[in-house]
């Protein structure tokens, strides 16, 4: 029998047992690969989130911008447009208090005064001055009937301003009775439930005695009969307190989102509290800026021609009510860029503002609105703090409904919620999320997290943990591969089974080590996983007592505010003794 050759047999266990450690020594390094890969993949995601965060402010922040460039561009184009259709009635406008000024020094001659007059008159057709301006020419030169005729067309184009411009005139000029016929010609003419704005002229002029002691009586006792005759209605008493309500609205502030950034991103109610607070912040802007209305000092003119001169500027220069509606929109868009695009508080501003811009009023709204608006009334710090004091009543009214509208919202209370992916180690982990509330025990929320993360963490290292189950595969492998070489290669089978063997108990063992390590790595971080949970929470938590340390203090500027209206000044330019 011829000796068998197992030269080729050992050659070929050789060459199996180098592919089987090259095999191992891959799945290592697939293993190593693996763990990189999942570091790498929490890694990221954390990076991704955080990247989202910042997209979704900057594509916010953006948004804001461009709104604020949009209202620019169109701010730019009502206000050319305004000027392109009404830039001309601010010559009518400039020339009329010229006139009278040139009528005192005596510098200017009635020809010119009357070539002007008659040019603005034809370049003006529509508009109520122009012809009150040629009266005023032909009055100079004791042209009678072009006077008559010019204050009547005058006043047929609008009967209210003409009436009004007239008495202050003649009152500048000390002809007492001619103005006093022409302001109760203006008041009796008047329906108090629809007033026209340039009632805030009058409304200035008895606040700092400008028509004289009979006038400003006149005025006084007017205003003190449509009070009572509209404040009978509670619909026009709740319409004062709504406007209040309004303004106290628009002068909330904005609360920056990075002083308390946890609870921004683990409180889900605390976009409601940030509301509260931001709603009780009000009563702290409105009492610095109506003590600084307070104390302003605002005494009678020296001058009573001064004081008309200023009186008369403010009555030619109010929009006419062609003009309103671009003044509406030039008010929309000067919001948005005061707000810094946010179009949302830009409307509420604006809308609070226009108000003060429409055509018709009654008396009760009209002072309300000199109160609130004075810039868009066109009058006077003096008027302003007067018509306050007139409507300190719906102001008072209004502080108390505005409190109880955003306490009827209160919440004492925020949820924490911690999500699964609120770390790097809760996503490594598996940790499944937990949530509390500021009503719940420091102690006992934290003892809910501890016992969170332990069985997350036990549940993780139960998941790496080396199972001798991992061994059976390569066993059996093995196996098949030894009982194949004893079959077929008889001794060198044995060779080929060792083999086997040796490499299968290589890759338990090295699999075992590397799970091993991986546990005793989980175990190591279960700390310092709580420890982090426990930061976050325990931030969120100070944030809150901030929070409601803040709302606290702004919710009791109701009371400082009362205390104000309280005190306020009835009568401007008298409470000092004028």
């Amino acid at each position: 029998m011829n000796a068998i050759n197992v030269v080729p047999i050992v050659n070929a266990v050789d060459r199996v047992q180098r592919q089987v450690n090259e095999l191992t020594v891959q799945v290592g390094r697939v293993d190593a690969n693996v763990g990189r890969v999942s570091v790498d993949v929490q890694t990221t995601r954390a990076e991704l989130q955080a990247l989202t965060a910042e997209f979704r402010q900057f594509v916010h922040q953006a948004g804001l911008t461009a709104n604020v460039q949009r209202s620019e561009t169109a701010l730019g184009n009502v206000e050319a447009a305004l000027d392109r259709e009404y830039g001309h009635y601010k010559v009518v406008r400039r020339t009329s208090v010229g006139t009278l000024q040139a009528f005192d020094i005596g510098n200017v001659s009635n020809d010119t005064v009357q070539q002007i007059s008659e040019e603005l008159m034809i370049q003006t057709p529509r508009y109520w001055l122009a012809p009150a301006l040629v009266a005023l020419a032909a009055w100079s030169r004791d042209d009678r009937e072009l006077a008559d005729k010019s204050v009547q067309t005058a006043f047929t184009r609008d009967r209210a301003k003409t009436s009004l411009f007239f008495a202050l005139v003649l009152r500048r000029q000390g002809r007492l009775d001619a103005s006093s016929r022409w302001l109760r010609a203006y008041l009796t003419a008047q329906d108090p439930r629809a007033l026209g704005r340039e009632f805030a002229v009058v409304f200035e002029a008895a606040a700092h005695d400008a028509f004289g002691t009979h006038g400003c009586a006149a005025v006084e006792q007017q205003l003190a009969e449509w009070n009572e005759l509209l404040r009978s209605d509670p619909a026009v008493v709740d319409a004062q307190a709504q406007i209040w309500v309004d303004e106290l609205t628009t002068l909330r502030g904005s609360v920056d989102d990075s002083v308390y950034p946890v609870l921004l991103r683990h409180s889900p109610g605390w976009p409601h509290y940030k509301a509260l607070l931001e709603s009780a912040s009000a009563f702290g802007f409105a009492v610095e800026k109506y003590r600084r209305i307070a104390d302003t000092d605002t005494p009678l003119v020296q001058s009573v021609q001064d004081q008309l001169d200023d009186l008369l500027e403010q009555l030619v220069t109010e929009y006419d009510d062609e003009e309103l509606p671009f003044q509406r929109e030039v008010a929309y868009h000067r919001a948005v860029i005061e707000t810094g695009g946010d179009t949302g508080r830009a409307r509420l501003v604006a809308d609070s503002t226009t108000r003060a811009l429409d055509e018709k009023m009654d008396a009760v709204s009209l002072q309300t609105q000199i109160g609130v608006h004075p810039d868009e009334m066109g009058v006077s710090v003096g008027a302003q703090k007067l018509a306050i004091g007139a409507g300190r009543d719906d102001l008072r009214t209004a502080v108390g409904d505005y409190a109880n509208a955003y306490r009827s919202r209160f919440i004492d209370v925020l949820e924490i919620v911690l999500a699964p992916d609120h770390s790097q180690l809760a996503v490594a982990m598996g940790f499944p999320g937990w949530k509390t509330d500021t009503a719940t025990t420091q102690e006992l929320s934290e003892v809910s997290l501890a016992e969170t993360w332990h069985r997350a963490c036990a549940g993780h290292i139960e998941a790496i943990r080396f199972r001798p189950a991992t061994a059976v595969w390569p066993v059996l492998l093995a196996c098949v591969v030894a009982w194949f070489g004893v079959a077929v290669f008889d001794v060198a089978g044995g060779l080929l089974a060792l083999a086997a063997f040796g490499g299968a108990a290589w890759w338990v063992v090295r699999k075992k080590r590397v799970a091993d390590e991986r546990v005793r790595h989980a175990e190591a971080a279960r700390g310092q996983a709580l420890q982090y949970s426990i930061d976050i929470y325990r931030a969120a938590i100070a944030e809150f007592v901030d929070a409601r340390l803040a709302y606290q203090e702004a919710d009791a500027g109701e009371r400082d505010i009362l205390e104000l209206i309280g005190g306020w000044p009835i009568a401007a330019g008298r409470e000092k003794g004028h």
